[in-house]
């Protein structure tokens, strides 16, 4: 390197001191940012940026302050290459490389962040020279790498850094460039291969002559080299050409193989070899990869996964061992891909040995190691081929022994009561995520487990009959921390009795759904079902565990129906359980949840077995009967499930009448309560005082008698809903006709058919408006002030919803080894009843329509009950009790409306919310953004509530742009679903631009009344630039579609509207633009609007037009591109023309994200196209002289005769 001027010297002294300044904690925050301006200052300064980066870079200066040397070098490189002459660019290029050569310390004391900017040098003037101006590049680096183990390293991070950034991150800023780096390295493949291989063997067996000669220092420095050698070869494995990794007899994988016996370099190795066997491609570029199964190399692996199991344990050991095992899963993972697709590949000799090494690793305590042969047995149990191998079949029992111990819920982390607790401390950082990650590995075992009972039923159902048998005979062990000797939630017996369960429920069902040849004998099911009827418990989560068990044998009932009456018994003596001293009101919470379960699992057969059960329907009529007679016995939740088991039995009779019949009985007490109250219903004031709003609150409980009133009017609707739900008639038609269920034939030919539960639920109608019209009526401000002062926040959002929407974890405060029950405040009492009252009212109303059908939407006067209650003062209602208002009830209404009603009902209804939506929605969203406007840091300084209030329009636009598409789109019919939440919705896929939508008779007919239309249009239009990326994704599926139809039709449109719709595309694309989705999906809509609209609407031009730095020209190429296409190019070639010239014409215009609006932009000149040899070309006839054959066609034979008829 040349001498330093004492400028440079100066200025890399003040910038040494900037540096130092930055790093220190104690100067003043402004002193910081004067020395971070000097440092951005000098990268700008070509000359010191050059000259004080080589000499800050010196091996004498401290590391941050050549960090920065560097730093300065890489940003000239960067961002001023194309500015430099050929002499600067040599300059830095031959300075560079002597960095390479002597710039840095010993590869064992060199910073890790010095080497990798150090090679980021050659990186990236590899990038913009390379190979047409630096030819002899790899020859060269392997020169220099041949100088010792530093420069090697060196040398290897540049092989590795320029493979990320050409294939693996794809990165580069020019892809013209980046093809041209693919394509060099491709073809110098062979001498880079070699030169990584070279590096890897000659510093192994320098590091091996090092250590015998006892100069550990050096052969340290050796063993470096190996370690980096394989990390670079990891990054090239994967993608290059298969012979490069395969060929000389697989000498890679020999050398892999080996280095996995050797502790200093078997991590790197295994990672190597995992990249290998990971391989994608076609089933013949990947048939290579299978040598790995002969024994050999087989071996080598196993010898290394035994030696690893074997050691203690660390940290890099364990993580050795689970590369491993992704290696071995992934070899499977090839066998399962390439056996029956390579027709000359069968199983492999040592399959056998190959199972019992995975399953061997199954039995590993760790975890995330059980996972990874989870995933792999999964997949060898569903393969064609592999199923059906004897050697697999063998290995089942073993392999289901091993499995059930793993669904046991043991290992925390934060506990030592397991061997696995100690790698879950490796895995986890804290008990709730390996709870998270405990439930994902055991739900995908028991769907394992289904596969491996459809293989094997008998060996299965052998194994969990001795299983359960065994449990069943074993004493309980409640654990040292039990109260009462009860077991809680952590007791070991509870513990295997859940993991138990799961399994039976998995694997019964399954296991009898095989050939009757495979299936085990039914004797022995129906014994197993008997022990677990006789068994008797006083430990509440024992017997809930217990029914599950029974749950799963269920199936044998069918065999044997003589033991339905003892599954009932059974079931019911838990629905009835109870721990002696507690009450109705007391009991603790397992004994809650015990007879919660019981009255789920006769929901549950009910639903699967009702041609079972239909024979037992009196009986189980008359104990539900003499049940609801005790007050203290059942709660009302229990009573209303009761009922709904009773629903699904009655609709198995497929008879109107006796349907019908049973529905007026179960609903008589409703209808009674529900018609004697009407006076409580006249108004907000007198339906607060009956329920207690305007009163203090009161305790306990069995004291307030409003809180009777309450408890009464919450069984109503739930049982109101329950038989809407479950009330159905018969899915076959001749059945259907039989049964009386036929109500009339519609315009088409259709059959409609009768729900049993019309009659009795139609009645009830009027009273259901007039609740949610008090409900909405509560948050009028006049009835809000005669709230009483201990309900004040009985309005507010319960804390459960209010964390799902923030998406926070609901942890429970309470011991997991105690069991007292939950206590309710009476606000929090309150509080669940409007909360869960108002869902239930919107859910019965939602599955009214698809249960009632015909006769529900004939209901005189529907729309205006409707309007005048459920969408009565929607202007004071927050928006967390108008979503379900929209997801609940009118988006399954709309749905499920026949089409002869679609005038009479859904238009008044439409004609009247779609406005107040658009204006509510228009007004809440700028709200928001002059929030954001007056206060830039608003994002950061808000508070739970602020964001609270954000999430909550964001989800409303999302399920209002949901109800718009099911009102415009044809499409499935959609179903409603019973969880309180569906935040899934909000990462529904939009439709795109282009597909092939249409629009529905019912959206045609909403577009062609004025009022409707301009409200939808102008609110899918003003989605498109509000604050919300998912939303505007969400409108540009549905209003692509719309404009089509209006443009067809050419209604309502005018130059003015034309313009605006354009406008507001171009908004959304300077909103959401820096969203690669939202930019594509926009860019393809606004195309799509400039084309439609054109031809009627030239004024639409004025539009670009207008945006800045968009010349007329260019505007006008547009155009002659949509009105006078050129005939000879392909459409996709067209299409593609026209979105990239729109794109330019509006790239001005189009977002991006903040950390990207001032980044420096990179810029890389791409180079003359590498040489290559053309192909020969073909001399056309006219061109040859030499004969073709046409003299020997046409002429004459030897009589002279012409020979053409002969050849034909």
């Amino acid at each position: 390197m040349t001498a330093v001027s004492q400028t440079v010297v100066d200025m890399a002294n003040q910038l040494a001191l900037a540096v130092n300044t930055t790093l220190d904690p104690k100067v003043p925050h402004h002193v910081r940012i004067e020395a971070y301006n000097l440092l951005e200052k000098a990268k700008e300064d070509l000359v010191v940026s050059v000259e004080c980066g080589f000499f800050m870079s010196s091996t004498t200066k401290e590391p941050p302050v050549r960090h920065f040397g560097l730093q300065l070098l890489e940003h000239a490189i960067k961002y001023k290459w194309n500015d430099l002459t050929v002499d600067q660019k040599d300059y830095i290029k031959e300075n560079a490389i002597k960095l390479v050569l002597e710039g840095t310390l010993d590869l064992l004391h060199e910073h890790i962040f010095v080497k990798d900017k150090v090679s980021r040098l050659i990186v990236e003037m590899i990038k913009r020279e390379w190979p047409q101006q630096w030819p002899n590049l790899v020859s060269g680096l392997r020169h220099i790498g041949d100088k010792g183990p530093t420069q090697t390293e060196l040398i290897l991070f540049v092989f590795l850094r320029l493979a990320e950034d050409v294939v693996t991150l794809q990165n580069l800023e020019c892809n013209h460039r980046r093809r041209d780096l693919y394509q060099a390295l491709a073809a110098d493949m062979d001498a880079i291969f070699s030169l990584l291989l070279s590096y890897m063997d000659n510093n192994k067996n320098h590091y091996a002559q090092m250590m015998k000669e006892g100069k550990e220092h050096i052969a340290q420095q050796h063993c470096r080299a190996v370690q980096v050698s394989l990390m670079t070869l990891a990054g090239y494995v994967g993608w290059v050409a298969a012979h490069h990794v395969f060929d000389n007899d697989g000498l890679l994988l020999n050398y892999l193989c080996v280095f996995l016996s050797h502790d200093y370099c078997n991590l790197e190795a295994a990672e190597c070899l995992l990249q290998i066997v990971s391989r994608k491609g076609k089933p013949e570029e990947r048939r290579p990869i299978l040598i790995l199964f002969d024994d050999n190399h087989m071996s080598a692996i196993f010898e290394a996964a035994i030696r690893a199991v074997q050691s203690p344990l660390s940290e890099s050991s364990y993580r050795f061992l689970k590369v491993l095992t992704q290696v071995l899963t992934a070899l499977g993972h090839q066998i399962c891909c390439l056996w029956g697709k390579e027709p000359d590949l069968s199983e492999p000799s040592n399959i056998g040995t190959y199972l019992k090494v995975i399953l061997t690793f199954t039995e590993h305590p760790s975890l995330s190691i059980y996972s990874y042969t989870t995933v792999l047995w999964g997949q060898i149990f569903r393969h064609e081929h592999f199923s059906k191998s004897d050697v697999l079949l063998s290995i089942i029992p073993a392999w289901i022994a091993i499995t059930t111990r793993k669904i046991v819920k043991h290992g925390y982390p934060s506990k030592n009561d397991s061997e696995s607790c100690q790698f879950s401390r490796f895995d986890f950082d804290c008990d709730e995520d390996y709870s998270h990650f405990f439930y994902k590995v055991r739900s995908e075992s028991l769907e394992v487990i289904k596969l491996a009972s459809a293989l094997d039923p008998i060996t299965i159902f052998t194994y969990i009959e001795g299983l359960l048998t065994q449990q069943i005979l074993k004493p309980i062990d409640p654990g040292p921390n039990a109260e009462k000797q009860l077991c809680n939630l952590l007791s070991p017996s509870f513990l295997e009795w859940d993991a138990l369960s799961q399994i039976v429920e998995s694997a019964m069902n399954r296991v009898m759904q095989q050939q009757k040849h495979k299936q085990p004998d039914a004797e022995r099911g129906v014994k197993l079902l008997q022990q677990c009827l006789m068994y008797e418990t006083v430990d509440p989560l024992i017997l809930s565990a217990l029914l599950s068990c029974i749950s799963g044998l269920f199936v044998f009932v069918r065999i044997v129906p003589s033991l339905l009456m003892d599954v009932l018994n059974k079931i019911f003596s838990a629905l009835t359980f109870s721990l002696p001293g507690q009450t109705k009101d007391s009991r603790s919470r397992a004994v809650k949840n015990v007879r919660r379960h019981a009255c789920s699992l006769l929901v549950k057969i009910s639903r699967g077995y009702p041609d079972i059960l239909i024979n037992a329907f009196d009986f189980i009529n008359n104990v539900m009967e003499n049940l609801s007679h005790n007050p203290t016995e059942l709660s009302q939740m229990e009573k209303v499930t009761l009922g709904e088991s009773l629903l699904l039995i009655s609709n198995h009779n497929c008879s109107f009448e006796k349907q019908s019949s049973f529905i007026g009985k179960l609903l008589k007490p409703v209808s009674d309560f529900w018609l004697n109250i009407k006076q409580q219903f006249s108004s907000p004031r007198e339906f607060m005082s009956f329920v207690g709003l305007d009163k203090a609150p009161v305790e306990p409980s069995d004291k307030d008698v409003n809180g009777q009133n309450r408890a009464q009017i919450i069984y109503s609707i739930n049982l109101m809903m329950a038989i809407i739900k479950r009330s159905e008639y018969p899915s076959d038609l001749s059945q259907a006709e039989r049964g009386g269920f036929i109500l009339c034939y519609s315009d088409n030919g259709n059959v409609v058919c009768r729900n049993p539960a019309t009659p009795y639920f139609l009645p009830l109608l009027h009273q259901l408006f007039c609740l949610l019209r008090l409900f909405n009526g509560l948050w009028h401000p006049t009835a809000l002030t005669a709230v009483s002062q201990g309900y004040s926040k009985a309005y507010n959002l319960p804390e459960s919803e209010k964390n799902n929407i923030l998406g926070l974890t609901c942890v429970s405060p309470t011991d997991p080894y105690s069991d007292l029950p939950k206590v309710q405040h009476p606000l929090e009492r309150m509080q669940y009843f409007l909360s869960i009252v108002h869902d239930n009212c919107y859910h019965i109303l939602g599955n009214a329509g698809m249960s009632l059908g015909l006769q529900f939407y004939q209901h005189p006067h529907l729309a205006e009950y409707i309007i005048h209650s459920s969408l009565s003062n929607l202007h004071f209602i927050p928006e967390y009790r108008l979503r379900p208002i929209i997801r609940t009830f009118l988006k399954p209404f709309i749905q499920s409306c026949p089409p002869e009603c679609y005038r009479a009902v859904l238009l008044p209804i439409l004609n009247h919310f779609c406005p107040y939506m658009l204006e509510r929605l228009s007004s809440r969203w700028d709200h928001l953004n002059n929030m954001a406007e007056i206060d830039p840091q608003e994002e950061e300084n808000k508070d739970v509530q602020e964001i609270l209030e954000d999430l909550l329009i964001r989800m409303l636009t999302r399920e209002y742009v949901d109800l718009l598409k099911a009102l415009l789109i044809n499409g499935q019919k959609g179903t409603l679903t019973d969880g309180p939440e569906m935040m899934d919705a909000d990462m529904e896929v939009p439709v795109p631009v282009n597909s092939n939508v249409e629009m529905s008779d019912l959206g045609e007919l909403v577009l062609g009344c004025d009022a409707i239309c301009q409200a939808v249009v102008s609110t899918l239009l003003k989605v498109l630039w509000w604050q919300d990326s998912v939303a505007c994704l969400k409108a540009v599926g549905v209003v692509t579609p719309a404009l089509k139809w209006l443009s067809n039709e050419r209604q309502f449109l005018s130059p003015e509207a034309v313009n605006q719709v354009l406008f507001a595309v171009l908004q959304g694309l300077h909103r959401h633009g820096q969203h690669e989705a939202n930019q594509s999906s926009l860019l393809s809509l606004g195309l799509a609007v400039y084309e439609m609209f054109l031809p009627q609407f030239p004024t639409i031009r004025e539009v670009i037009l207008s945006l800045p730095g968009v010349p007329a020209v260019n505007v006008q190429k547009l155009d002659e591109k949509i009105l006078n296409p050129h005939p000879n190019i392909k459409a996709a070639k067209a299409e593609k023309d026209k979105k990239d010239c729109f794109k330019k014409l509006v790239n001005e215009v189009v977002g991006r994200n903040v950390g990207e609006a001032f980044k420096k932009e990179v810029h890389i000149k791409s180079l003359p196209p590498i040489f290559s040899v053309p192909r020969p070309k073909q001399p056309s006839i006219v061109e040859t002289d030499s004969d073709i054959g046409l003299t020997s066609l046409f002429g004459s034979d030897s009589n002279g005769h012409m020979s053409m008829g002969s050849h034909l």
